[in-house]
């Protein structure tokens, strides 16, 4: 009988070790392939699939101007300085 109690209080520290950790995580939550928005104080601000057009008091530039050749638009918007200068990839 005493060799048996501490087995299983051993047995019982482990079991409560992995039911306390191996709940439900934030990351098993989400989609760690779906993109988000960014914004770092108006900063930089990133829009992943936003395809909106650029507004006429920003400087848009595209890599479309640069990747001429480039086939899979991902429609990535990222405005820099409170949308002062825009890069596009659409």
């Amino acid at each position: 009988m005493q060799k048996l109690i501490p087995k299983l209080t051993t047995l019982i520290l482990i079991t409560a070790f992995v039911v306390l950790y191996s709940g439900c995580s934030k990351r098993a939550l989400m989609n760690p392939y779906k993109k988000q928005e960014f914004n770092l104080l108006g900063i930089v601000q990133n829009k992943p699939a936003s395809y909106q057009p650029v507004k006429k008091v920003s400087l848009p530039i595209s890599y479309r101007d640069v990747l001429f050749n480039r086939e899979n638009y991902s429609g990535r918007e990222l405005r820099l300085l409170w949308g002062l200068i825009t890069i596009t990839d659409y």
